[in-house]
């Protein structure tokens, strides 16, 4: 009886592809396809997350519904989208985690121990929309082996992806997490991508991930992936770090295309979604001071497959050169809340600033032998808001988590004269006519120099003119806004990831250790 109704909801979903029409789906002659993003703001049903994650997916229902009816091909959901973020304690993980299926394995019409209700339900969507579905979802893996006792389970932050049929042809645990004890790191990172029909070939990866060569850079570099699937719920920082300003950054670096979904709670410090076109300035995105949830649907033309280099990237190495640790972990966070979006504020004590009183020439500012050059023509100077030059080569601390090589040469806005201001939003009527920053940058394979750019409205300025030349030992640099005047100006300039200065923890001695663990629990406490 069960094959026999196996069968029925087989020849029912493919009647309704049928229906749907071939001719809305894009293939591998088409010269773009059609992708959504959703910015999600989830419901949280109190005390209940049952109910919660049953909400989320009849959602997610509908908006699958909605995107195939605008011809997408491919919906990417944020991180967390389906539990929130305000997961319980690892003990009780089992109520908002499902088991995944293998590749090739469809919910929809397949059963499998441990696998969700919901997990089926959204499988079941994709095959009768005829749609692409990327979600994010908290995974449970029974223990069988050494890597956790027998009879319990070990959670990953995983994105899964279904084809139009409903199957699971990926699926990717998050390699870098946040500030996520209920998780567990891959015991391998996972370098996941995954072939469509209309002949793009995706990788993914979740959030923290962005700011890491793996798994990042090896689908670009090693793999020569020319489009990413990218699932957040990213905390914004100014000036550097918030969503859309890094999102853009890291598409027009790599050159891809790149679909990111965003987690929505402008009140906690998530909102920033869009669809990045690489290279070209261009791209399709959403932000917003209010709870929200909005389908971002555009054509994306297709990319030509990137040349694959021969070197891979190597593993990150732990450096004791150039590392400002300790005050690097004194530094403050600090927040702000402008129009109901809280900002976390990077303070930039540590880096090498001066206050832009007016135009400059050629201006060459140094911290720790990394130099960046300035030229600075103002127009008009508003006196309520200040700028400073800024240059940093160091460690930087990723929420006391991880700490990371970083180069800037920037501009940014202040408040007011002190350094603690920094990061600020206001409006400016400074008018900038022309701005150009240059500097070099160590020429590695494990580097990522990204346009950093921001307005006041947390959008990133899109018409600017960047160049970078190769040397034999080093990358060199420069971002112009081209002589097109600039006001509400927040950030201009470059930021730097070098990957082989990161510390792992693991790597730092034993009392080292324990002094940074004790630092830092009581900045949790004291910052936080």
């Amino acid at each position: 009886m069960s094959n026999n109704l196996n069968w029925r909801w087989i020849l029912f979903y493919l009647l309704v592809a049928y229906v749907h029409s071939s001719s809305q789906i894009s293939t591998p002659t088409s010269k773009s396809y059609v992708a959504a993003v959703v910015e999600f703001a989830p419901s949280n049903v109190a005390n209940n997350s049952k109910q919660t994650i049953q909400s989320n997916v009849a959602r997610y229902e509908k908006l699958i519904q909605d995107a195939s009816a605008q011809t997408a091909d491919i919906i990417v959901f944020p991180e967390d989208g389906i539990t929130t973020y305000h997961l319980p304690q690892k003990s009780e993980m089992d109520s908002v985690s499902t088991v995944i299926p293998s590749a090739r394995f469809t919910p929809c019409t397949q059963h499998l121990d441990g696998m969700t209700e919901e997990l089926k339900r959204l499988s079941c969507a994709a095959m009768k929309n005829q749609i692409y579905v990327v979600i994010n979802i908290a995974e449970r893996v029974p223990c069988y082996d050494n890597e956790c006792p027998k009879g319990e389970s070990l959670y990953y932050n995983s994105n899964v992806v279904f084809d139009r049929n409903g199957t699971i042809i990926a699926k990717y645990r998050k390699q870098n997490l946040f500030v996520e004890p209920q998780f567990s790191t891959p015991k391998h990172p996972e370098i996941v991508t995954f072939d469509t029909d209309f002949g793009v070939t995706f990788g993914t990866f979740i959030c923290f991930d962005i700011l890491f060569a793996v798994p990042a850079l090896n689908l670009t570099r090693d793999l020569g992936v020319t489009d990413i699937v990218y699932t957040t719920a990213w905390f914004s920082e100014t000036p550097f770090l918030t969503a859309i300003q890094t999102q853009f950054g890291w598409a027009f670096a790599e050159n891809v295309n790149f679909l990111a979904a965003g987690y929505n709670n402008p009140l906690e410090g998530n909102t920033g979604s869009g669809i990045y076109y690489g290279s070209n300035h261009t791209s399709k995105v959403r932000i917003s001071h209010d709870q929200t949830t909005e389908l971002i649907i555009d054509r994306v033309p297709k990319k030509v497959p990137k040349n694959l280099k021969t070197t891979k990237n190597q593993e990150t190495k732990h450096s004791e050169t150039h590392v400002h640790v300790h005050d690097e972990l004194r530094r403050k966070r600090q927040t702000t809340n402008v129009n109901n979006l809280k900002l976390l504020r990077d303070n930039v004590t540590l880096y090498k600033t001066e206050i832009l009183n007016g135009n400059i020439s050629l201006k060459t500012l140094c911290h720790d032998g990394h130099c960046c050059n300035f030229t600075v023509n103002v127009n008009k100077i508003d006196t309520k808001v200040k700028y400073r030059l800024v240059v940093f080569n160091g460690i930087r601390n990723y929420a006391n988590v991880r700490l990371v090589g970083t180069r800037v040469c920037s501009i940014i806005q202040c408040s007011n004269d002190t350094l603690e201001s920094c990061g600020s939003t206001l409006d400016s009527q400074t008018i900038f006519q022309e701005i150009n920053i240059s500097g070099k940058f160590d020429q590695s394979i494990n580097s990522l120099i990204m346009p950093n750019t921001l307005r006041t409205d947390l959008l990133p300025i899109m018409d600017f003119s960047y160049e970078a030349h190769s040397h034999d030992d080093h990358k060199h640099v420069s971002i112009t806004n081209s002589n097109k005047a600039i006001t509400n100006l927040v950030t201009f300039g470059v930021y730097c990831r070098d990957y082989d200065r990161d510390i792992k923890s693991a790597a730092v001695s034993n009392n080292i250790a324990y002094s940074f663990s004790i630092l830092m629990a009581f900045l949790l406490l004291r910052f936080w």
